[in-house]
């Protein structure tokens, strides 16, 4: 099982979603010419696991996101940057001067 080769599929939106049999159905497809969609793949979820199914993909998304937020900052870091905006804050600017 090990060797097993997993088919991918590039994908860049979902084009339907249609639920019957208590499986959903959805359509995942590719962005073509001028507007226009081609299906790619279909994934097919148990209705009683597409929460869990859901959740995962999120929960993904945001690991990558909060690993790839992390070495932004160690890379700012690294550059001499600590990632702080450096402008001032309405409360430490001088007032103006009185004419």
């Amino acid at each position: 099982m090990a060797d097993e080769q997993l088919d991918e599929h590039f994908v860049e939106l979902v084009s339907s979603v249609s639920h019957a049999n208590g499986v959903f159905r959805v359509t995942l497809g590719q962005q073509v010419e001028a507007g226009t969609t081609r299906p790619v793949t279909r994934l097919l979820i148990p209705a009683n696991q597409l929460q869990a199914v859901l959740r995962g993909v999120a929960d993904g998304a945001n690991e990558i996101r909060e690993k790839l937020q992390s070495q932004a900052k160690d890379d700012a870091k690294d550059d001499g940057d600590d990632g702080e905006d450096k402008k001032k804050t309405a409360s430490s600017r001088k007032p103006a001067a009185k004419k």
